[in-house]
């Protein structure tokens, strides 16, 4: 196959370090290794930028093949959207329909794009979300410009929960905005066989076979026999436990989404929620309780059993912490940069991982975390739900799996695990499938695919 260009929307991109950044850079680096040229367009590393990101590790940029092309057009004051308070209601109220990127971005970024795309001939668009309005403007790309669009679905859009929709018509809007992407694409990726179900299921009118399923993974190479292991904590003066990442839990979130319509006030009155999703899962509230478990059988664990956190502390992780009389147990190291989370990561015993609880349904989300934690060599302590990161624990055989709705067993197989020790041989065969090549195969494929079709019609 001879090289082909293609653009690639990543709204999200180094050297931001947010967890959606890791799949495109990935992608894109497979991609230009397979004769597919990958043309990325982005943000711009502006003050804009800066007021609505944070997170920055700049040692990223290093691992991005030197000969892909970045365009970074930048992205206009979101700021302006909430200068007033009328502003500021508005855009909270509709911003769960589309965020305001597009509207700080899509001026100056169609602005550039004949120029880009003259120079590069793509023969495709290929756009990754969230954010999702990078879905709105990849249908304008894909129309305007006569290219075919591919979608990467990293997340649930119509049907994400973290918090009410302003209404049922709201959640209608959001699903209509969702259907004309969809049906613009050509192709839609997602990452896990429940979110592809989801969407499927969200509109029955899209055919079940434009939606392709390809893996979160990693991009190292797995050892010929891999195992995990942590120590008794009796042999050693401290035993850690560590999180990486955020939890995205929010509780006036929770409490709204699940406060009945008469309790709620003026405009809340009509809030929806498409599906019931209980992010208190996702925190360590439930983790905390257990510690506190383990503390009242063994006193003696105060001073030798530690829960760290890297990422930025939200506000109420101390007064969970504090609720829970585990204050004094809890260490925070802030935002990391990739390099030192690997370090720090290296010095824990077990990796905590949680997961938001689906009423009614399975948990659809793996995130990219758990494959930071499996290149560590230490166990994973999963208190998940039900779902695909549950499934990829169990089946992977990396760490034990605690019912977070059953505090008593959890506290039971925790004692055993850090009493007397834990090792454990992972299933291969298994986690090959997520390996960075397997992706790269079918991604190359599809686009190829894609991209054929679109010639053929020329």
């Amino acid at each position: 196959m001879s090289e082909m260009n293609i653009l690639f929307i990543a709204m999200e991109f180094i050297p931001l370090n947010l967890g959606g950044v890791f799949r495109p850079l990935r992608f894109v680096n497979g991609l230009k290794q397979n004769k597919i040229n990958p043309i990325i367009i982005t943000f711009d590393d502006n003050a804009n930028l800066r007021k609505v990101q944070t997170k920055f590790d700049y040692d990223l940029l290093e691992k991005l093949n030197k000969d892909i092309r970045v365009y970074r057009i930048p992205l206009d004051d979101i700021g302006k959207y909430y200068k007033s308070r009328l502003a500021r209601f508005r855009n909270i109220y509709f911003n769960v329909v589309s965020d305001n990127y597009r509207k700080a971005w899509e001026e100056n970024l169609f602005q550039q794009l004949p120029a880009i795309i003259k120079e590069h001939q793509p023969r495709a668009v290929f756009v990754t979300c969230p954010p999702f309005s990078g879905a709105q403007l990849g249908v304008r790309i894909s129309r305007e410009f006569k290219l075919p669009l591919i979608l990467d679905m990293r997340d649930a859009w119509a049907k994400m929960s973290m918090s009410p929709l302003g209404s049922y018509f709201h959640y209608l809007y959001k699903q209509r905005i969702e259907r004309t992407a969809f049906r613009q694409a050509r192709t839609i990726i997602t990452v896990t066989p429940q979110l592809k179900k989801i969407f499927q299921e969200t509109h029955p009118e899209i055919p079940a076979e434009k939606f392709k399923l390809i893996y979160n993974g990693f991009d190292f190479d797995l050892p010929a026999a891999l195992s995990v292991r942590s120590g008794r904590i009796s042999e050693q003066p401290i035993f850690n436990i560590g999180y990486i990442g955020a939890f995205y839990y929010s509780p006036s979130g929770r409490d709204q989404m699940f406060r009945k319509w008469w309790q709620r006030k003026g405009h809340r009155m009509l809030q929806y929620t498409p599906v019931k999703e209980d992010w208190l899962y996702r925190s360590p509230y439930f983790f905390f309780r257990t510690m506190a478990l383990l503390f009242e059988k063994h006193p003696e664990w105060r001073s030798k059993l530690f829960f760290h956190y890297i990422g930025e502390t939200p506000d109420w992780l101390m007064e969970m912490a504090e609720e829970t009389k585990v204050e004094n147990n809890v260490v925070l190291h802030g935002f990391q940069t990739l390099a030192r989370t690997l370090e720090l990561q290296q010095s824990f015993d077990l990796l905590l991982a949680t997961s938001e609880k689906v009423i009614g349904n399975d948990h659809y989300c793996l995130p990219s975390k758990l494959f930071t934690y499996l290149r560590s060599g230490k166990p994973l302590l999963g208190f998940v739900t039900r779902g695909v990161q549950h499934d990829f624990i169990e089946k992977s055989r990396l760490g034990v799996i605690c019912d977070p709705d059953d505090l008593i067993a959890a506290s039971g197989m925790i004692e055993e695990m850090i009493s007397k020790g834990y090792t454990a041989g992972l299933d291969l065969s298994f986690l090959s499938q997520f390996a960075n090549p397997v992706a790269i195969k079918d991604l190359t494929a599809l686009i190829a695919e894609v991209a054929g079709q679109e010639a053929d019609k020329r």
